[in-house]
């Protein structure tokens, strides 16, 4: 019997088993300290821009993403989270968070109107 038949085969980095995306959106939003000092404020400006009947590529929370993904990876280190992501990960997230965005700024636009 060799080793790694016990141990299972070197460096096989075990995969997560969550979806990332959606985990790294609600650490965005539930993470009072991130919220606060680096959201909050891309949630403004979004909706200034929306407000103002201007509209908002998806890979403009490009760099949301990528300060959220790092404080993610300190608060919970764990050896499956990859480096940083890759351009197919963060347009995904992007466009996932653009589209959540936009749904809660149209959403609370017809919550007014109906006011």
């Amino acid at each position: 019997m060799l080793i790694f038949e016990v141990f299972g085969p070197p460096h096989v980095k075990e995969e997560i088993d969550y979806d990332l995306h959606d985990d790294l959106i609600y650490f965005m939003n539930a993470d009072p300290e991130f919220y606060r000092k680096n959201y909050f404020p891309v949630q403004s400006r979004f909706q200034n821009y929306c407000d103002a009947g201007k509209d908002v590529n998806p890979l403009a929370f490009k760099k949301i993403i990528v300060k959220a993904y790092e404080s993610y990876k300190q608060k919970f280190p764990l050896p499956q989270l990859e480096e940083s992501l890759d351009d197919e990960q963060l347009r995904e997230i992007c466009e996932k968070l653009h589209n959540q965005e936009l749904e809660s700024f149209k959403s609370a636009q017809k919550k007014k109107e109906e006011e």
